[in-house]
């Protein structure tokens, strides 16, 4: 898995067609400016289209107070479900379900 973690702006389209990898999880911080997150949340179901079927992408969006554990659970799960690209997992922070 290539895990790339985003905390300002940036050039996710070209991070992500660059990255060699069966797998790309894209984490997304809390920090990230509010325009860039956007297109960053956009970006990423038309890149797993274009990475298929070699390259599986998706990404995990980090809210404002969520844990680091939980972050890093979301990614392990998106790089382990082998038939699952172009997903978004919210992480929330404890008691926000």
């Amino acid at each position: 898995m290539v895990r790339l973690t985003l905390e300002s702006d940036g050039d996710i389209v070209s991070l992500i067609r660059r990255a060699e990898a069966e797998s790309i999880v894209v984490v997304v911080q809390a920090s990230a400016n509010a325009l860039w997150t956007a297109l960053a949340r956009a970006a990423i179901p038309p890149l797993a289209i274009e990475r298929a079927p070699d390259c599986r992408v998706n990404a995990v969006f980090a809210e404002e107070g969520a844990r680091e554990d939980d972050v890093d659970a979301a990614a392990v799960f998106l790089d382990h479900a082998r038939s699952t690209t172009g997903q978004i997992i919210d992480v929330r922070p404890p008691g926000l379900g």
